[in-house]
């Protein structure tokens, strides 16, 4: 029996970015055109007080209209966005409603805080929710890693 080294497979994307722009030429394009390094983002997050689990699902609603609806010069502007209930955990200090955004650019995140039509509804919604506090901190990160970063 001989053995055999296995290597791990390594592919980049020069060897990718043809096939994908063949199975999924318009993703292709918005991600290549919009490509910014996940350090250089903005991260953004939001957390609030909303105990109410029916509030909760209506602002899940709203940002999921927010996905579908935000734009800037004509074009979808934010990333990537995550919003959903908080875990149960006595380190929450009550927050109960999580949302995660970034951007490519400070100036794309003032822009979505205000003049972003999608935004304002959105806050205009969560207004009415009974939102007991708010709490939000944004940053770029100095340290990016992980299985998937």
């Amino acid at each position: 029996m001989t053995s055999r080294v296995l290597r791990p497979l390594v592919l980049n994307s020069k060897q990718i970015a043809p096939r994908l722009s063949i199975q999924y030429p318009a993703a292709f394009r918005l991600l290549s055109s919009q490509s910014v390094k996940m350090a250089d983002r903005v991260h953004r997050i939001t957390m609030f007080k909303l105990p109410s689990e029916e509030s909760q699902k209506k602002l899940i609603e709203e940002y999921k209209t927010l996905k579908e609806n935000n734009r800037k010069d004509g074009q979808p502007y934010i990333l990537s966005i995550a919003a959903g209930p908080a875990e149960p955990d006595q380190r929450s200090q009550g927050f109960t409603f999580v949302s995660k955004s970034e951007f490519a650019s400070l100036e794309d995140m003032k822009y979505y805080d205000e003049e972003c039509v999608a935004h304002q509804a959105l806050k205009k919604v969560a207004m009415t929710l009974g939102v007991e506090g708010i709490m939000t901190v944004y940053f770029k990160p100095q340290v990016v890693g992980g299985v998937a970063p």
